[in-house]
């Protein structure tokens, strides 16, 4: 089923008969876009000009618990919005979240995107939209938001507006519109690495001809953490490196001085945990084995350096 205008999306709203049971009122007004039993699948009228087509993925307003988010981050993280403004009917459309793979979302907006509206994605982690404007169909990146509900405190982060707008033109056709917003691209900034390509060899290098005398184990490595987190509370940068986020919550800034300077003095704890984050020490019995090393050493400088490029979509 599918909603090709703000006026069709209104009138299955209308047809639909609220979901009455033990576990909800009428007044609760939940009312499935198909089968009934896939009643988070619903139509939320939010007031007479916004409709939200939810999937239940993000908030919920069905249980009084709210545990997945409020009203309102419901309505933000909405798949699917239409909206009826003073110039004409809008509709936007909303991926998942970061750190995320949210299958159910990915079908939704495959099953109730207008016809002339798809949304894509393939195996290497692209989304996109492809929408027929008036100048002939064309792709437009869909990248997940960071937009999140915080489970300790109930409140959510701050939005950082990564959706997509479109208006529905009379003829079918689609603009989009809207800000742009920035967005991490996989293609690395060629020129950047050219600059830092020797530092990060000498990196290597020292890092390879010291691996025997660092202790890459898990206890080991929790101790360089500490060492970088009581440096950085000295140094007043509000950094904590954990266990599970490693060297990734590090902020470029701080590994481009590390790489820079061979005399800094985080500079072997952070050897020991690049050794531990490519896979630790090993045994090099083939070149294929030592490709394989260089490539994860690659691919990490690549995000601790911050050498992707961005653009504004």
């Amino acid at each position: 089923m599918r909603f090709d205008t703000f006026n069709e999306v209104v009138t299955h709203y209308e047809k639909i008969k609220p979901v009455v049971s033990v576990c909800h009122t009428r007044e609760q007004d939940i009312r499935p876009i198909g089968q009934r039993k896939r009643k988070c699948e619903r139509i939320r009228k939010v007031d007479p000009e916004t409709y939200c087509l939810l999937d239940g993925y993000y908030g919920s307003t069905m249980f009084s618990t709210n545990t997945r988010g409020d009203a309102q981050y419901e309505q933000d993280m909405a798949p699917i919005m239409w909206k009826r403004e003073a110039d004409g009917d809008y509709i936007y459309i909303r991926n998942g979240t970061l750190r995320s793979v949210p299958f159910s979302r990915f079908k939704f907006l495959k099953w109730y995107l207008p016809n002339d509206v798809a949304f894509r994605y393939n195996q290497q982690g692209k989304h996109w939209i492809r929408a027929k404007t008036p100048t002939g169909y064309e792709d437009f990146p869909l990248p997940k938001t960071d937009y999140t509900w915080d489970y300790n405190i109930k409140e959510a982060t701050k939005d950082d507006g990564r959706r997509l707008k479109f208006r529905a033109n009379e003829d079918g056709t689609f603009t989009r519109v809207g800000e742009v917003f920035k967005v991490e691209k996989t293609t690395v900034d060629k020129e950047l690495k050219k600059q830092w390509k020797g530092r990060i060899e000498a990196f290597y290098m020292q890092a390879a001809a010291l691996a025997p005398m660092l202790d890459a184990t898990r206890n080991g490595c929790n101790e360089y953490r500490n060492v970088i987190n009581e440096w950085c509370k000295e140094n007043s940068l509000d950094v904590t490196t954990t266990t599970y986020g490693g060297i990734n919550q590090l902020p470029n800034t701080l590994m481009r001085q590390i790489m820079e300077r061979e005399d800094h003095p985080l500079r072997i704890a952070m050897m020991a945990l690049v050794i531990r984050d490519i896979g630790g020490k090993q045994i090099i019995t083939s070149q294929n084995d030592l490709t394989k090393i260089k490539s994860a050493y690659n691919r990490l400088m690549n995000k601790l350096l911050g050498m992707f490029e961005t653009k504004e979509i």
